[in-house]
């Protein structure tokens, strides 16, 4: 596969995880609790990272946003903080691997400097990613705590499962990972050696013929 088509590959799916980072940010389904004594009384609650929402059995939704931080249990604030951290962060890696691909007319005029940029937004976008695995998966971990230690009756009827926004929250960041390592490993052989060193971003370029300090080049 050539070095465009890599290239193309790992930006569709950093796309694909940011699209999928913003779902699952906004979706209510992180926490879901099914409660049934009867066709009567059956009643499922939702608990996303901006509102909680409850479905009676004649399927009626009633969803109310949280009125205050300060009341949030700390899995559902450090999460919608973390989340809210790795789409930014993948946004801002989209403006900046959009400059580095090499269909794009950006920077064309130098390849090796259109090469460190997209290495750079693929690096936003595994920073982002993992944030995003990182969170999803301290939050999960959360949610399967406090139901294995529900022992109680009183508690039984509190008992949350991880919901769909989970599992898409998981997969936005995979895609996030895997397209970034796809954008900068490429890049990363396709330059030249030592051309990514700290002095190529640092040192200025000298044209032949012109004058530096007392002597010419």
């Amino acid at each position: 596969m050539t070095s465009s088509a890599v290239q193309l590959l790992g930006y569709a799916l950093t796309l694909i995880g940011l699209v999928a980072s913003m779902i699952a940010t906004n979706m209510v389904e992180w926490k879901r609790h099914s409660y049934t004594e009867s066709t009567v009384t059956s009643k499922e609650t939702y608990l996303g990272l901006w509102m909680s929402c409850t479905v009676d059995a004649t399927k009626h939704t009633m969803c109310v946003n949280y009125k205050s931080l300060f009341h949030l249990p700390a899995e559902i604030l450090t999460t919608r903080v973390v989340m809210i951290l790795s789409v930014l962060l993948s946004a801002v890696g989209v403006l900046v691997a959009t400059l580095g691909m090499r269909c794009t007319r950006c920077l064309e005029e130098d390849e090796e400097e259109k090469d460190r940029v997209a290495i750079v937004g693929g690096f936003l976008f595994i920073i982002a990613g993992v944030l995003a695995i990182s969170v999803t998966s301290w939050f999960a971990n959360a949610i399967i705590q406090s139901f294995e230690f529900s022992d109680s009756p009183t508690s039984l009827h509190n008992r949350f499962e991880f919901g769909n926004a989970v599992l898409v929250s998981w997969a936005a960041g995979i895609c996030s990972v895997v397209g970034g390592s796809l954008l900068g490993c490429r890049c990363l052989r396709s330059c030249p050696k030592g051309s990514l060193s700290v002095s190529s971003f640092t040192q200025p370029k000298v044209v032949p013929g012109t004058r530096l300090g007392t002597h010419y080049v």
